[in-house]
């Protein structure tokens, strides 16, 4: 589906790394939590867990997972005036809100306009059968909306975070706190393998994979520049790790 930030093209590397890397926790099984699992393009593509617990903060893609996973049977066409109609009225379906306010908004911006390009893409059609594809393997996830410092971490869970780029902001216009989350990585971190997708990182955390894109910021793909993703885990859990030697830089 189509989600700001979302890892749609590079996720089947990052999810094989996750469930290759991953060690059986004590009792011979795994638990994998996603603390910001967005559209779930990368968790959809994790295997080898026997429990999945992804969250989000965002209250209405939540509901739009769950009504996924229940059933619920998404349109296959959106107009402008059904799209501008569902921004003023969003709680009369939540779960059709999550599902235009991303899947038919410009890049996946939350609301961010109707999308619209030259060839008269079907936005609403293609993000459902993406949303749909990525939820068939997730029917026996379970779905949490909290901030990701409120989730419970069961003992010897592997965690997967792919927060909000630092400097930029959250839903609502709400300021990410990059400083904080990292301190909260840090900590859990002692306990937990945690897996972070971000750009940059500070010193004590170690890029264990990266991969160059492109990202387009118009829909006249004026405005393009290449950043670089890669996957972090903090220094004390990098010594542990029994990975294939190409997966390491």
């Amino acid at each position: 589906m189509r989600y700001q930030g979302g890892k749609s093209r590079i996720s089947r590397q990052i999810a094989e790394i996750i469930s290759i890397t991953s060690p059986v926790n004590a009792r011979g099984g795994r638990t994998i939590i996603s603390l910001f699992c967005g559209s779930c393009s990368v968790e959809s593509k994790i295997q080898g867990f026997d429990r999945m617990i992804l969250n989000d903060k965002h209250k209405y893609l939540i509901d739009l997972l769950k009504g996924v996973q229940s059933g619920y049977e998404l349109p296959e066409h959106i107009s402008e005036e059904q799209y501008k109609y569902i921004r003023e009225h969003k709680d009369e379906d939540c779960v059709l809100t999550g599902f235009v306010g991303f899947g038919c908004s410009f890049g996946g911006k939350w609301f961010g306009g109707y999308a619209r390009n030259k060839t008269n893409t079907n936005y609403a059609l293609q993000s459902k059968r993406s949303l749909l594809k990525d939820m068939a393997t997730l029917k026996g996830a379970e779905f949490t909306c909290q901030d990701y410092r409120d989730v419970e971490l069961p003992p010897d869970c592997v965690i997967y975070a792919d927060p909000p780029y630092e400097n930029t902001t959250g839903y609502g216009n709400e300021k990410f706190n990059s400083q904080e989350f990292w301190e909260y990585a840090r900590e859990v971190s002692k306990e937990h393998l945690m897996f972070i997708s971000e750009q940059a990182a500070p010193p004590d955390f170690v890029a264990i994979w990266k991969r160059p894109f492109t990202r387009t910021l118009d829909v006249n793909k004026q405005n393009q520049f290449k950043v670089t993703e890669k996957l972090f885990i903090h220094k004390s859990q990098y010594n542990k790790l029994e990975s294939d030697s190409n997966e390491i830089i």
